[in-house]
Formats: C-alpha cells, sequence, structure tokens
C-alpha cells in the first residue's frame, strides 16, 4: 500500500507546529487527524507512557484538541472512532513490553481499554460501525484481522487472491 502525506490535502494548524508529529490520518469521513508529542521517540529506546494531543481538523477546517494520557505508542498508528474517541496502536510488540499495543481512548482522551492484535502491524482503519481493522506486515500474512473497540476478536479475512477461503478461517 501507497503512503500518501496530508501536506497536498490539509495542514496543522500553525499553533502546534512546536510538537512532534508520530503520526498523522485521514479518517473514514475525511477529517485529518495527527498524533503530536513533545518529543520525537528514540530509535531502540524505551517507550514510557506519556502524554499526546491529537489535532483534527474536519472538512470545513474546524480545529479540535483532544489529550490522551498515558500512550504506549512509539510508533503508532491512529484512527478515530465514530463515537469521537481514538485507536492508537504499536507497530511492534517487545517481549518485555506490555502486549497490550492497541489503545483505546474515549472521546476525553481517557483510555477505555487495551488488547493485543499481534505483531507487526502495518495497517489500522476503524469502519463506520466502529470495527477496528488490523493489517499485518508480510511477515505475518494471516490477512486482514477485524476487532472490537473493547478488543474483542471479530473474525478476519484472507488476503486477495489467497487460496484459503475467508469461510474455512476461524
Amino acid at each position: 500500500m501507497q503512503q500518501t502525506a496530508l501536506v497536498p490535502y490539509a495542514h496543522l494548524p500553525q499553533a502546534h507546529h512546536d510538537r512532534h508529529v508520530l503520526t498523522s490520518t485521514v479518517d473514514i469521513c475525511g477529517a485529518a487527524h495527527w498524533l503530536l508529542a513533545e518529543r520525537a521517540p528514540q530509535p531502540g529506546g524505551d517507550v514510557l507512557p506519556f502524554d499526546a494531543l491529537v489535532v483534527s481538523v474536519d472538512l470545513g477546517g474546524n480545529v479540535e484538541l483532544t489529550e490522551l494520557s498515558a500512550v504506549r505508542a512509539g510508533w503508532p498508528h491512529l484512527d478515530r472512532l465514530p463515537d469521537g474517541g481514538f485507536v492508537v496502536a504499536a507497530s511492534r510488540v517487545r517481549r518485555y513490553e506490555d502486549t497490550h499495543q492497541v489503545q483505546v481512548f474515549d472521546a476525553l482522551g481517557r483510555e477505555t481499554s487495551s488488547f493485543a492484535v499481534g505483531d507487526a502491524i502495518e495497517h489500522l482503519l476503524v469502519d463506520v460501525a466502529g470495527q477496528i481493522w488490523v493489517g499485518h506486515f508480510d511477515e505475518n500474512p494471516i490477512g486482514i484481522h477485524r476487532w472490537s473497540s473493547t478488543g474483542r476478536h471479530n473474525g478476519r479475512q484472507a488476503p486477495p487472491g489467497s487460496p484459503v477461503s475467508s469461510t474455512a478461517m476461524p
């Protein structure tokens, strides 16, 4: 999948240029979101829980700020839930760290749940029903998994062209 920078489509408001952009995304409704931290993560360093700020800009240019407490993902993925909350997921899980690499935050920025979805997350998407879809690096070729925002595994889909039928997959 090709990654596209948000710059031609949306701009981070100038007031937040003093923070480090950890990741950005455009949600299913077309709003742009940036996950910001005070400092850049250090490669190979331990990720201590930190507070982060999500800056959201909707299609009309309205800006919304959501402060997230105790984020644990050093190299995160981000998406917005239909209820205004956010999902933050760490790409990798290290053996000595908390294996619950997905954190779900409510609209006020409080963590409401966390759970594991497996190592090597490459893609994360929240659909209109609030289901969290996770795709993994090619080293984990099982397919695309679907989760509820409380961590219930709701199935998986075989990759396109796979000889494995999705009906045969648990």
